[in-house]
């Protein structure tokens, strides 16, 4: 007969990535007890397999300014809360361009509306900061707060600050299904035969969430639902040794980045593929073609024969709502309320982050969301361990 608990007031948080722990962290502070459940080891998918870059939301400011301004409060956040996770011996972004300085004055006036703080870098400092890179890659530039980030780090200490609060850490559980009792979920149930009996679900297991609960997403005759799940594949490449500059983004064509890590460089594009939902990390040849020729721009007298080149692909799941136009282009932080979706499932919900670096906006937003659906929105909470303190 499976084992049962009977902590029927306690909210279980399926994940255990940034989203999954900060948002435990607002939980416990708010008085609840709360478990975290995740199937393998913390962090182990989206959230320490990502490109490492804490953006400062100055891609988007141009036509995003909203989400722009979440990022920059996220970022001071991140950093105000572990300061040890950024990538040590390197500067800020540099944002490049193969035109001249005019050419990015749009991109600044957007900086200033949103309040992000710039610095525009003469030739001498692009040479200085970006020696291996094609001077006429880069006539132009401008230093932003974006910085390199060691995601294991942070998890690391998002976990401390989690256990700290009171939250139970389960690593190595995997939830099989949710118990439903008349229409609401009950608890969880988990491989090793133990049903953990809860008051709420949070589902931030990312995309494992619509893979292993897809009867939440699925539509009802004649009702759609506000959100779409919308899967991503996105196309690395580590270089090693790591190519001898700072972390840089170029503005122009598909926006081709280079992030710096110990001793290694991780290359990307802003490109997002929507692919059919699943698990499958097969290198797309086309893109890789698309990053080879972009990194040929970059730097034509290529990176030297002693160097080792590894490609990966990674897949990333957003809840897109339904004025959302371009996948990939505006992802906020998003929370489903599965009682009010076609499915209406109580007691449940599933959270997506949007960007890694809005991990604190979206825990803000499920403690808020929880106490509501719990009728305990007057609760008082302590503030996170991670405000920043305004001037």
């Amino acid at each position: 007969m499976p084992q049962q608990s009977h902590t029927s007031e306690r909210i279980v948080i399926v994940g255990g990535g940034f989203a999954g722990l900060s948002s435990a962290v607002r939980l416990a502070q708010a008085g609840l007890p709360v478990t975290v459940l995740e199937q393998s080891k913390l962090g182990y998918a989206a959230s320490t397999r990502n490109q490492g870059w804490l953006q400062s939301g100055a891609w988007f400011a141009p036509h995003h300014p909203q989400l722009a301004r979440l990022c920059y409060d996220s970022l001071q956040e991140t950093l105000q809360f572990c300061p040890g996770c950024v990538e040590p011996g390197y500067g800020s972004m540099i944002y490049i361009s193969s035109s001249e300085q005019s050419a990015l004055d749009g991109c600044t006036q957007a900086f200033e509306q949103v309040g992000l703080p710039y610095d525009r870098l003469s030739a001498i400092e692009l040479d200085q900061s970006l020696p291996t890179v094609a001077p006429q890659q880069r006539r132009s530039g401008l230093r932003l707060p974006d910085r390199a980030f060691r995601p294991e780090v942070l998890l690391s200490d998002l976990a401390a600050a989690a256990r700290n609060s009171g939250v139970e850490i389960r690593s190595e559980t995997h939830v099989d299904r949710l118990l439903v009792e008349d229409g609401a979920v009950s608890g969880v149930s988990v491989r090793s035969q133990e049903q953990i009996r809860a008051r709420m679900v949070i589902l931030a297991a990312g995309t494992s969430s619509g893979l292993s609960f897809s009867q939440l997403f699925e539509p009802s005759a004649g009702r759609q639902s506000d959100y779409q799940l919308v899967n991503l594949k996105t196309h690395l490449r580590l270089v090693r040794p790591e190519v001898n500059c700072d972390p840089f983004c170029v503005i122009d064509a598909v926006g081709v980045n280079h992030l710096p890590h110990f001793g290694t460089s991780v290359f990307g594009t802003s490109r997002w593929k929507v692919v059919a939902p699943s698990d499958d990390e097969q290198i797309d040849a086309d893109e890789a073609r698309l990053l080879d020729a972009q990194l040929d721009l970059l730097f034509p007298d290529g990176l030297g024969a002693d160097h080792e080149v590894q490609d990966w692909a990674g897949t990333t799941v957003q809840a897109m709502h339904v004025d959302q136009i371009q996948p990939g282009d505006a992802p906020l932080p998003t929370i489903i309320d599965h009682s009010l979706e076609p499915c209406r499932v109580d007691n449940v919900i599933s959270i997506f982050p949007g960007r890694a670096t809005l991990w604190s906006h979206l825990a803000e937003k499920v403690r808020v969301t929880v106490l509501d659906c719990l009728g305990s929105r007057s609760v008082e909470t302590a503030r996170p361990p991670w405000s920043v303190t305004k001037p």
